[in-house]
């Protein structure tokens, strides 16, 4: 295990796609994926290939990267102008405050009157929770996903 401060935040690039996916894609396939129909999971890998993640980047969408000793170790993404699109952390390691991190630093560019939202998958909900997301409405099953919605009002 690194230590934190041998983690680099820092903005994604195109180069970085390739490595986006993989870890996106890897953890939804382990997360999300038991929660959701075939074809929901079908759907949401497609958006997670590294032409996608590489056009959300183009599109000037905020993707923060968190880096360890080279390896992209998580990724923010915020959809302007304020929808937390990605929220992933390693599985080595979480529980160290970079989802925090990641969180932080996607958003800070977001005017802050606006809440930001996000689809939180079943296992992230608690994650939303301490980062100071609440529930808008009730678990929705739609296209094969499932998921919470909830909203952030940043002070």
């Amino acid at each position: 295990m690194a230590p934190t401060d041998a983690i680099l935040l820092r903005d994604a690039t195109p180069a970085d796609a390739a490595a986006i996916s993989a870890l996106v894609s890897a953890l939804t396939q382990r997360w999300i994926a038991p929660d959701c129909d075939e074809d929901g999971i079908a759907s949401l890998l497609a958006l997670m290939t590294p032409e996608q993640v590489q056009r959300r980047i183009d599109e000037g969408h905020r993707n923060v990267v968190a880096e360890c000793e080279g390896r992209i170790v998580g990724v923010a993404v915020l959809r302007l102008p304020s929808h937390l699109y990605h929220l992933f952390v390693a599985d080595d390691m979480q529980r160290r405050g970079l989802a925090r991190a990641l969180c932080n630093a996607a958003t800070a560019a977001a005017d802050p009157a606006v809440p930001i939202t996000v689809n939180a998958a079943r296992h992230a909900q608690e994650t939303y929770r301490r980062l100071g997301f609440v529930a808008t409405g009730p678990e929705l099953h739609e296209s094969g996903l499932r998921f919470v919605p909830m909203r952030w009002t940043r002070r």
